[in-house]
């Protein structure tokens, strides 16, 4: 994401999958096309068998909410949204975005989520310094800052090499436990 001329994109799901890698393909500029292991087994999101393409750039939105806003990527997408299923339960609204692309960054539906909210937590499962997550807690400060309710919060791994044991970097990674966590920070305020 950080070097010019590169376009990035990680999607969460088959639908993305299949309309940006077909956008991809049709680009003129080069594209780093991550896909995420873990996703390969996540049921539930239908393909047509025609083509179609989804712009690079454009985040989609995939909760509405009115108390804070999550930005998460690939996998961690999927575990925002079952924390935000619980947190609905008990009566609190959460706004869920997936940029699905790095660079371009879809900077202005970020703001604007940010702005209605007040709060912003992003989940990422990169690095825990100099990551994704600090990228967007960054764009938000500079952008934003006046809009906040609360400090941003992110939830990322230990600054540690990922553990070799599976059982390990399961345990490394985020997960619904370090979100919840996170909301609660930012609900407090």
């Amino acid at each position: 994401t950080s070097v010019p001329g590169l376009k990035c994109v990680c999607q969460s799901n088959a639908y993305d999958a299949k309309g940006l890698l077909i956008q991809a393909i049709r680009d003129n500029d080069p594209v780093v096309f991550l896909e995420h292991k873990a996703l390969y087994d996540i049921p539930g999101v239908e393909t047509p068998d025609e083509a179609y393409t989804i712009p690079f750039g454009e985040a989609r939105f995939v909760r509405d909410g009115s108390e804070f806003t999550v930005v998460a990527m690939g996998l961690m997408v999927h575990i925002a949204s079952g924390v935000a299923e619980e947190l609905a339960k008990a009566g609190i609204s959460a706004e869920i975005i997936d940029p699905r692309t790095t660079s371009p960054l879809d900077e202005d539906s970020i703001l604007e989520s940010v702005e209605k909210t007040g709060r912003l937590v992003v989940m990422d499962e990169s690095a825990a310094r100099c990551g994704f997550a600090h990228d967007i807690a960054a764009l938000v400060a500079d952008r934003a800052f006046s809009s906040l309710k609360a400090p941003i919060k992110t939830v990322t791994p230990p600054h540690t090499p990922v553990p070799f044991a599976p059982a390990l970097e399961d345990a490394w990674l985020p997960g619904p436990d370090d979100l919840v966590k996170a909301i609660t920070a930012v609900m407090e305020y």
